[in-house]
């Protein structure tokens, strides 16, 4: 089964769930930026409890919408370090953390000028770091897939059933599902892959 979705920052786990059990995937390059979607945040298990880390884009000014390709980061803020400072703070604690720090101090070390290649190197660095190896084709016409657009929406309720995995401050803040796959990776590490291999796609 062949799976259509749009590139995200730091991929969530119901979408890596979907891809687990997919033949393979097509990442579709020709659609509109849109707010509030995994485009430009993800979210992580902070602390204080669910922390939103957001990317700021550069705004062309003419209220028009722009295509995600399109897009770029608004490198004159600081957010790299406060994203990768949040990432740190929340997870250092976590079981597999300190196997992935350096890989992912790496990554943010090269940070491309457009939203969507950063995008896909969060996703390409997350994939490899799970290592889920699947066929990705690309697409520059917009697919219009259902599926594809409520999987890249922030702030849907999803009606997925995640089975519960042990996370950093659990005990404060209980189970939080529809996370960045970050949280998946530096609280599992390998078992990862039999977590996404478990889950049932409904």
């Amino acid at each position: 089964m062949s799976l259509i979705l749009h590139s995200s920052y730091f991929m969530d786990v119901e979408s890596l769930i979907h891809l687990f059990h997919s033949q393979s995937f097509q990442l579709d390059l020709g659609d509109s930026y849109v707010k509030q979607t995994y485009r430009s945040r993800c979210y992580i298990a902070a602390a204080n409890g669910r922390l939103t880390l957001n990317i700021p884009i550069v705004h062309d000014g003419n209220g028009s919408s722009m295509m995600y390709r399109d897009v770029n980061i608004d490198h004159s803020q600081s957010w790299a370090i406060n994203h990768l400072k949040s990432i740190v703070s929340a997870y250092k604690n976590s079981p597999y953390f300190e196997f992935y720090e350096a890989s992912l101090r790496q990554l943010f070390a090269d940070i491309p000028v457009k939203l969507m290649d950063w995008n896909l190197k969060t996703m390409q660095w997350l994939l490899n770091e799970l290592q889920v190896e699947k066929p990705i084709e690309f697409s520059n016409d917009y697919l219009e897939n259902n599926q594809a657009t409520y999987l890249i929406t922030a702030k849907k309720k999803s009606a997925h059933k995640f089975q519960k995995y042990m996370q950093v401050f659990q005990e404060k803040h209980g189970f939080q599902p529809s996370l960045s796959g970050l949280d998946l990776l530096f609280n599992l590490g390998p078992a990862s892959r039999v977590y996404l291999r478990n889950e049932q796609i409904t």
